[in-house]
């Protein structure tokens, strides 16, 4: 019982915490030179991906959260979540 209970939360927060993100697009350039294979985690959520070979990726987001941009030759780059981006759906950094 202990065990279907644990379960269930596990579900239950799977759902909560999933709801109400939404897939967003962008583009990471750096001095008009598209940043390829660099990481974009949302930092709230855990969610993470790479850019692709045209510096572009998408990733689910909530307002608010934390936005994390990484690669080895690069500055990290956090970006918060904003209604205007959230309005958008798209992100250049």
């Amino acid at each position: 019982m202990k065990k279907l209970l644990i379960l269930f939360f596990i579900f239950f927060n799977t759902i909560l915490f999933s709801q109400n993100r939404t897939p967003i697009k962008g583009k990471l350039i750096y001095r008009n030179v598209n940043v390829i294979a660099a990481n974009v985690v949302n930092n709230t959520s855990q969610m993470n991906t790479i850019t692709d070979a045209n510096g572009e990726f998408e990733i689910d987001v909530h307002l608010n959260d934390e936005v994390i941009f990484s690669s080895v030759q690069y500055q990290i780059r956090t970006v918060k979540i904003t209604e205007e981006i959230m309005k958008n759906r798209r992100l250049v950094v």
